[in-house]
């Protein structure tokens, strides 16, 4: 006496495509990050603005990357010493005075987050939800 399964190629072709809804759903959710935090960030000069990526998508993860001071601006740095190399000097010119120094401090400034605010934010804009039931939907 046997036993078959009804169904069962319906079955695989659904669970195959619960295992790929991720990555549909991870670049819109980068999309919509790399949107907002273009939204939130200070903006000075814009191009931490626009470095603002989507740099990967991989079956587990979506990164997001930009310029590298976004992460100052971010997290606000903290009050800390600037001293030159060597026996080098730091020069800066401040209303049209050339300075020369080896050693400044720098007062920091407070924070600006946009980072996790963009990232929550996007994640509420793309539920997975309806993205799941699509696909299963449509493999069968």
């Amino acid at each position: 006496m046997s036993s078959r399964l009804q169904g069962a190629n319906e079955l695989r072709a659904r669970l195959k495509a619960i295992k790929e809804v991720w990555r549909p759903v991870a670049r819109k959710w980068g999309k919509t990050d790399v949107e907002l935090m273009r939204t939130k960030v200070p903006v000075r000069s814009g191009r931490l603005r626009r470095s603002f990526r989507v740099t990967s998508v991989s079956g587990k993860k979506v990164r997001v990357g930009g310029h590298f001071t976004g992460y100052f601006v971010d997290a606000g740095p903290k009050p800390h010493d600037i001293t030159a190399k060597g026996r080098g000097e730091l020069i800066f010119h401040v209303k049209g005075k050339t300075i020369f120094t080896r050693k400044v401090h720098s007062r920091g400034y407070r924070a600006r987050p946009f980072r996790k605010r963009a990232a929550e934010e996007a994640l509420r804009r793309n539920p997975m939800a309806q993205e799941l039931i699509d696909l299963w939907n449509k493999a069968a």
